[in-house]
């Protein structure tokens, strides 16, 4: 019944356009103590509105590392009726559990409302009883409200594109990218507290692969993987209100193609990529990102740097929510060698009015390199569409 009445009050609270506001009779509660809340419905409506308040409302406290659902008595339930442009208060009190430090915030689970922010302060001490006093009349216990440890905050994101894209030309072929990233320590941990700088540092894993689909057995052609551990902050240094941005990315990578043999393909680097961009962080900007790196046990290939040579540059220009364009060029340190990548990009959102997630993506290939099993050939040039999850 109670999940039925927090429903229907949910429903026809929304049908009927009412605004429900919580707010805190005090923004300082004791913990272990008591709380009250006041819960302002407000009709907008030229009708009467009904609601049906349930005899307990659920409330989410959450802290830093913490969370727990507090149960709220209201002083009214039943059906509640509000004239049209009028509103109505309704007092909820419920209790603080025991062991909260510190500023809580309070959201209702079950109502259309906003959260709200607490102090919480040391409990209150029990008052001292007189010898002669009579024993307090026992009351009915409190309802089990515990802390529940949070689990601690994702700390895996996207590092280079992930994308899936085909084309033709030279036979029906694919290639596909996924980079993930894993910060290593915890921002709010206390070791990054006492060294904010561990907080910029990443291992990163990226794999990309080329996929033979005009073959019968559809085979892969070679796949790269690169593991790397890195500091990075893109937001070192700021000019001109903002516009005008700075930063690092520096560590040591690697990268191989997992084969044996004489097919075996590998090498150690240690790199620096600074970056600079111009313009709006979320909207039209410019930037450019060199990958300036060297080559370390690269017995496998040791004319690797004649084909790819020691930077990667990649430049951009485009927008994040419209269209985008970025390129990454190799030249190899003997005449005539090198690579371009050229890539475009549109958010399939605005092509499907909103219905489809991640980007339309367009990307040519030229040059030597694109897999490190046939980095001394110039294959076919390549121009692949397809889809990309993350950029």
């Amino acid at each position: 019944m109670r999940i039925i009445s927090a429903v229907l009050l949910l429903l026809v609270a929304s049908v009927a356009r009412a605004d429900i506001v919580l707010s805190a009779r005090s923004p300082r509660v004791p913990a272990g103590g008591a709380i009250e809340l006041v819960m302002t419905v407000t009709n907008d409506d030229a009708q009467p509105l009904t609601l049906e308040l349930p005899e307990t409302i659920h409330v989410r406290l959450e802290t830093a590392s913490a969370v727990s659902t507090l149960e709220f008595a209201p002083d009214l339930a039943g059906p509640i009726s509000v004239a049209p442009r009028e509103f109505a208060r309704i007092r909820l009190r419920g209790n603080v559990p025991g062991g909260v430090q510190g500023p809580v915030t309070l959201s209702s689970t079950g109502l259309n409302a906003n959260a709200l922010v607490v102090q919480v302060e040391g409990e209150v001490p029990a008052s001292p009883r007189p010898a002669d006093a009579a024993p307090p009349t026992p009351a009915s216990p409190p309802v089990a409200s515990r802390l529940v440890d949070k689990p601690p905050p994702l700390a895996v994101s996207v590092y280079e594109p992930i994308f899936f894209i085909v084309g033709g030309d030279g036979g029906l072929n694919s290639k596909f990218q996924i980079s993930l990233r894993y910060r290593l320590f915890d921002g709010d941990g206390p070791l990054a507290q006492r060294l904010p700088w561990l907080d910029d540092l990443y291992l990163s894993f990226s794999t990309t692969s080329l996929w033979d689909l005009g073959e019968s057995s559809k085979p892969f052609t070679d796949s790269s993987y690169r593991p790397r551990l890195f500091y990075a902050n893109y937001d070192l240094g700021r000019a001109m209100d903002g516009r005008l941005r700075f930063g690092i990315e520096t560590g040591f990578g690697h990268e191989s193609n997992g084969k044996d043999g004489d097919e075996s393909r590998s090498f150690n680097m240690l790199y620096a990529r600074p970056t600079v961009s111009f313009g709006d962080p979320d909207g039209l900007r410019a930037y450019i990102g060199p990958l300036i790196h060297n080559y370390i046990a690269d017995d496998e290939n040791p004319d690797i740097k004649d084909y790819r040579g020691y930077v990667d540059w990649m430049i951009g220009v485009g927008s994040r929510g419209g269209l985008d364009f970025w390129a990454t060029l190799r030249r190899g340190t003997r005449s005539g060698y090198g690579s371009a990548e050229l890539n475009l990009s549109y958010p399939l959102s605005k092509l499907s009015r909103g219905d489809l997630t991640g980007w339309l993506m367009l990307q040519y290939f030229g040059g030597y390199g694109e897999s490190l099993l046939h980095y001394r050939e110039k294959l076919d040039s390549q121009l692949r569409l397809g889809v990309a999850i993350a950029l």
